[in-house]
């Protein structure tokens, strides 16, 4: 699996987690690497809690059933929890 996609989530008020997507590759020859398709995505935490994604910009952690945001430029502030 590669990582396809790295972005921040926001969740409770002063909490903030990085998170990937994945993609396997699926080969579509008999000599390995000669052509793939993107396969399966995959959504991790940093951390390696598995995201169910909900919509384009939300996340439900599987873990902790928190719903997270997504921001493609993010506000930091000073004093943020970054996990």
């Amino acid at each position: 699996m590669a990582i396809i996609e790295s972005f921040w989530l926001y969740g409770k008020p002063g909490t903030r987690y990085r998170a990937h997507i994945y993609q396997d590759s699926i080969e579509t020859s008999a000599m390995p690497g000669s052509s793939s398709l993107g396969g399966k995505k995959t959504a991790l935490l940093e951390d390696g809690a598995l995201l169910h994604q909900v919509d384009e910009n939300t996340f439900k952690n599987t873990v902790t059933r928190e719903l997270l945001s997504r921001t493609e430029s993010p506000p930091y502030q000073p004093g943020d929890k970054t996990m």
